[in-house]
């Protein structure tokens, strides 16, 4: 029995070592890595971040809108007789160029002729009643009324004659204004009706866009405010002034339509064409400043940018203006000269020294228009 208690009490002073030692090594270990901390890792302020940067260059900025438009010729029309006859004779050529008034098809007019002739005939007759009627009622052999009824005969004469005229002249299909020819849709022989088209032509001296704006930007549009365009497949940009607004916006789409002239036509400018449209809308910034738009991060304030300033990137709030697709305005915040840095930007903590990728930021492109709506 003492034998035994001899032994647990030996036990126990083992435990107690054992645990007096297990509860040591972590104030001693603790100690050993508060001073080897410092040492294993550097702050961030010594890292250096390498990044490129832009030296930020006044330029002139003019607001505008964008939209997609129509060319159209400045007028347009697709001929096709007033009656129905046959087709006897092709004057218009494909693609020709015709002035106004120029005949370019003739319908079959032979029953009009003859009857033109068969009411001359009968036109020459009653002229010849009509006098000798005058004659006799002034010797007083014939009354009024035989006179009378001779010069109405020769009267309905005339009438049923300019009537044919006109007929005649519908048989003939001119061009109404000056323009170029498309393509022919018959031949000769052809039995046409007033719902054929025999060919369209376009006054392609002048060239007209049409385009539409959104309901937002409808009252920032005057009439006699200047545009510029692209035409699809064409690097060329073109100007042209605004000449018309549709008085009310479309109900389906709260768009409003717009048309405006170009400054002069050129040969990329087919009817029909798409456009890009830039609408000059709002006054000018002589002196914007912009960024590159993954330049500007966000921030307690709003936005924020990483100025470059000797070695040294500083975290600045900045109010941004208009944005367009690839740059955004700085309003406040940043003045020209300013190096801003654009990439790294993961990296990057204020106070971090920063080496620029070349000796000198490049200063952004200057611009005379850009393209950009209000900020949300």
């Amino acid at each position: 029995m003492g034998s035994a208690v001899r032994v647990v009490a030996t036990l126990g002073v083992v435990v107690a070592v054992a645990a007096g030692v297990v509860v040591a090594k972590p104030w001693a270990g603790g100690s050993g890595a508060a001073q080897a901390g410092p040492s294993a890792s550097a702050k961030p302020a010594d890292q250096v971040v390498t990044a490129n940067g832009i030296k930020l260059a006044p330029r002139k900025l003019t607001s505008t809108v964008s939209a997609v438009g129509t060319l159209t010729s400045n007028e347009s029309v697709a001929l096709s007789p007033e009656v129905s006859r046959r087709l006897v004779k092709v004057v218009a050529e494909d693609g020709a160029r015709v002035k106004k008034g120029d005949v370019l098809f003739e319908l079959d007019a032979a029953d009009l002729l003859a009857r033109q002739n068969e009411l001359s005939v009968r036109r020459k007759l009653l002229v010849i009643q009509a006098g000798r009627a005058e004659k006799l009622h002034k010797e007083g052999i014939s009354t009024e009324a035989d006179a009378e009824q001779a010069s109405s005969e020769l009267e309905l004469i005339d009438a049923q004659l300019e009537t044919l005229r006109v007929d005649l002249s519908r048989t003939k299909i001119r061009a109404p204004f000056d323009g170029k020819l498309g393509i022919r849709r018959v031949s000769a022989g052809a039995m046409v009706t007033p719902a054929t088209v025999l060919v369209a032509l376009e006054d392609d001296s002048r060239i007209k866009v049409d385009f539409t704006v959104p309901e937002r930007y409808a009252a920032l549009l005057k009439e006699g405010g200047r545009f510029s365009f692209e035409v699809e497949g064409s690097p060329e940009s073109f100007e042209g002034t605004l000449r018309a607004l549709e008085p009310r916006l479309a109900a389906d789409t709260r768009s409003m339509l717009a048309r405006g002239v170009a400054d002069k036509a050129a040969p990329v400018m087919i009817t029909g064409a798409s456009v890009s449209v830039e609408i000059a809308v709002g006054g000018t910034v002589e002196n914007a400043l912009f960024v590159p738009s993954e330049a500007v991060i966000p921030s307690v304030g709003g936005h924020a940018v990483y100025r470059y300033e000797d070695g040294v990137a500083k975290l600045v709030d900045v109010e941004i203006g208009l944005r367009s697709a690839s740059e955004v305005q700085v309003k406040t915040g940043l003045a020209a000269g300013d190096v801003v840095l654009v990439d790294n930007l993961l990296r990057l903590r204020p106070g971090a020294n920063v080496k620029l990728r070349d000796a000198a930021a490049v200063p952004a492109a200057p611009s005379a228009r850009t393209s950009a709506e209000p900020t949300r």
